[in-house]
């Protein structure tokens, strides 16, 4: 029995006090082997998230930092050639023997360090605040010995205007940091320094002096704020892209995990539905072989066409299973359509005539490239579902030339639908008529899904066109050919023959299937030997004298061996290829290959009583 809600899961070892549960609803690691999960936080509600070890601003902060820096080092190269064009500049000035070229190298190498290789400096890269203050050293110092280029002899408005110009690119370069682009106000203090020194000392020169300092200030600090504003500017819009970009992908992952979640469950929900109704088929046939001619006959062929109904949605189900696990592989052939109407005309002229409708087929003589079977089942789903939407009238099903191709159409004078309906009817569930909600007596809404998907496998162009009130009329393009000759019959493989009196070996893990099936293939006048899994089928075939003329067994046969190993096991015990048939209600994608690629003929439950027993004859014949 589960935890009930807002009751808290905790687990421990075998000895020990319990371990409390974190505040704030976080798992904790369990400190010495014992574990806590709180399952349901009490004070909150139930989908509040935990709290985040870091708040959102400083997390944003430091995400505003990190491209801090990665713009610094990308305008790192500039500020560096910045430098080294006014080093250049001053070289070319400075009066040979006054030591500016060993300046000049030294300079050089420390700009080229800043620039290349920061962290033989300021150790690890950020963000640590460490870090930060080394960095900001770093690039003051470098700003100092460049400074020094004020003092060089020389001309001096000339070498003051390049350290302007080195300023500028020095605080467009570090205004994403903010207040550490102010460093650049380092030259226009050497300039206004050297300025002072170099003066009278009077009180002119002071003013000068300041002037020459103010003034780049407030330059230098206007250009550093438009440049830090613009730069922030950016990128928080690019954080709230990021984030966005985040969010999405979140969602995208949660959906697809919850499409995963309902995939399984319907799978899981798809095979535990069919073993009963499997089971319900069999015992009803049961039923109908005894009590034929009685009383309570009808009783049981209600029971047999509601098992019927069941199957149907079954089965369409299954089909969808089967084409989106591409495990249906279309084997194209000239295929007569004549051959296609008319079993087509036996399946439904008789629910045709019960509707009061009118049914006709005219195939026209024509011969198409296509898988007979496939292509069978699309036009069955087409009629079905003409037949299912027309009230007076009837449908016609007609083949017409079209150059190289045949058109296949099926019209019916049914309600017809709108234009804005049309792209829609290919939707799975959707029903015309009722707002594309699904309404049970129509069925579930899957057949012209199913159409669809048998149209791309084929390769035939599908289209439908429609009038309200009037009809539809589907239209499916296959691709025409020449008459076909009677090709040669291949000669049938090897197997054990079916004798007359036949005894079928039944392996199967559900004790209700199991009995619903021996019963019935007895009561049929067939023996029948029963087994729950692979174990029990080498068992009991230890104790019969000949093969089994045929194995049923189930895909899933518990722990042990699945009915795949199960079939050959009893094959190879008995050295023959004895006729087998593997049943299974998974209908998963992945064993729905599997089972296919075995190489035994598959049925899918529910089986209906009247698909075994033609398989019986058809072994037999």
């Amino acid at each position: 029995m589960g935890p009930l809600p807002g009751v808290t899961v905790v687990s421990r070892a075998a000895s020990g006090a319990p371990a409390m549960p974190p505040p704030g609803g976080v798992p904790a690691p369990p400190p010495g082997g014992r574990g806590v999960y709180v399952a349901v936080n009490g004070h909150g509600t139930p989908d509040e998230a935990p709290r985040q070890p870091w708040p959102e601003r400083r997390t944003r902060q430091r995400r505003l930092y990190d491209l801090a820096v990665a713009d610094i080092r990308q305008g790192a190269a500039g500020v560096v050639l910045a430098v080294l064009c006014a080093l250049g500049a001053a070289l070319s000035v400075a009066p040979a023997g006054s030591g500016a070229p060993l300046w000049a190298a030294c300079t050089a190498a420390l700009w080229v360090a800043w620039a290349v290789r920061p962290v033989w400096f300021v150790g690890p890269a950020l963000p640590r605040r460490g870090s930060l203050r080394n960095f900001v050293l770093l690039t003051a110092l470098c700003l100092l010995m460049l400074g020094a280029m004020a003092w060089l002899p020389g001309p001096r408005g000339l070498l003051w205007a390049v350290l302007g110009l080195v300023a500028l690119a020095v605080a467009a370069a570090l205004a994403p940091l903010g207040a550490a682009a102010l460093l650049s106000l380092l030259l226009p203090g050497c300039v206004a320094l050297a300025h002072w020194q170099q003066g009278a000392g009077g009180m002119g020169d002071a003013f000068t002096s300041l002037g020459l300092l103010l003034l780049p200030c407030v330059v230098l600090a206007g250009w550093a704020t438009r440049r830090q504003a613009r730069w922030r500017s950016r990128a928080l819009a690019w954080l709230e892209r990021e984030e966005a970009l985040r969010l999405l992908a979140a969602q995208r992952d949660r959906a697809v995990r919850a499409d995963g979640d309902k995939t399984r469950f319907l799978a899981n929900a798809s095979h535990d539905l069919r073993q009963p109704v499997h089971a319900l088929g069999l015992f009803a046939a049961t039923l109908e072989q005894r009590l034929g001619g009685s009383d309570h006959e009808p009783y049981v062929r209600n029971l047999l066409r509601a098992v019927d109904g069941l199957d149907r949605a079954f089965n369409v189900l299954l089909d969808v299973s089967r084409l989106d696990a591409g495990t249906v592989q279309p084997k194209a052939q000239p295929v007569a359509l004549r051959d296609v109407f008319q079993r087509l005309y036996v399946q439904f002229s008789g629910r045709a005539e019960l509707a009061g409708l009118n049914l006709r087929f005219a195939p026209g003589g024509k011969w198409v490239s296509s898988d007979p079977q496939l292509l069978e089942r699309l036009l069955a789903n087409l009629v079905q579902n003409a037949l299912k939407y027309t009230e007076r009238g009837g449908v016609v099903v007609v083949a017409r030339s079209a150059g190289r191709h045949v058109h296949v159409e099926v019209w019916d004078t049914g309600m017809g639908m709108a234009a804005a309906e049309l792209p829609r009817v290919f939707d799975e569930f959707y029903q015309v008529g009722h707002g594309g909600a699904r309404t049970r007596s129509r069925g579930l809404g899957m057949g012209l899904s199913i159409v669809k998907r048998l149209a791309q496998l084929l390769g035939h162009g599908l289209t439908v066109a429609s009038l309200p009130g009037r009809g539809t009329v589907f239209r499916l393009s296959v691709p025409r050919t020449g008459p076909c000759p009677a090709a040669e019959v291949p000669a049938p493989p090897l197997v054990a023959r079916v004798p007359a009196a036949r005894m079928v070996m039944v392996i199967e893990d559900e004790e209700a299937i199991r009995e619903a099936l021996g019963g019935l293939l007895r009561e049929w006048g067939h023996e029948a030997v029963v087994a729950a899994s692979a174990q029990e089928a080498a068992q009991a075939q230890r104790a019969l004298a000949r093969a089994p003329d045929l194995i049923v067994s189930d895909l899933h046969l518990g722990e042990g061996p699945d009915g795949i190993a199960a079939i050959a096991a009893v094959r190879r015990h008995w050295g023959l290829e004895v006729p087998a048939v593997l049943v299974t209600g998974d209908t998963t994608p992945p064993e729905l290959r599997r089972v296919s690629e075995s190489g035994l003929e598959v049925m899918v439950k529910p089986v209906a009583a009247g698909r075994l027993r033609n398989l019986l004859q058809r072994l037999a014949g």
